[in-house]
């Protein structure tokens, strides 16, 4: 069977694994705009950024929430709840993480005092 991704057919994508991810993720993504009543300048936005992070975040998420899904949902309906949950929170988890990695970056960026900075090393008195 071809890779759909590779024949180019969106169609046959979304009906695989990471199609479905990607719907269950935009779908967590339109329920937040409605719910915050966003413009739709923020929620467009909203909706990719909660497909693509149900894709790549959404497996990482679904161990965690196992414990309390695997007995409501049978096999890999528990996978695409999980999408959909970090498709609810995509933008708002990557806002924090951007916002993490920028602070690190800042934080490592500060220059470090060097004994040459005070008139040269070794000055004995």
């Amino acid at each position: 069977m071809a890779d759909p991704t590779v024949d180019g057919n969106f169609i046959a994508w979304l009906a695989s694994e990471s199609g479905k991810a990607a719907l269950a993720g935009a779908a967590g993504g339109i329920v937040r705009w409605v719910t915050l009543r966003d413009s739709w300048k923020e929620g467009v936005p909203g909706v990719i950024v909660g497909a693509v992070c149900a894709i790549y975040l959404g497996p990482l998420v679904a161990p965690l929430l196992e414990p309390v899904v695997g007995a409501i949902a049978p096999g890999s309906e528990a996978d695409y709840f999980a999408a959909f949950i970090v498709g609810l929170g995509g933008i708002g988890l990557t806002a924090s993480l951007i916002d993490l990695l920028q602070s690190w970056r800042k934080s490592s960026d500060t220059p470090k005092r060097r004994d040459s900075d005070n008139g040269g090393g070794d000055a004995q008195s």
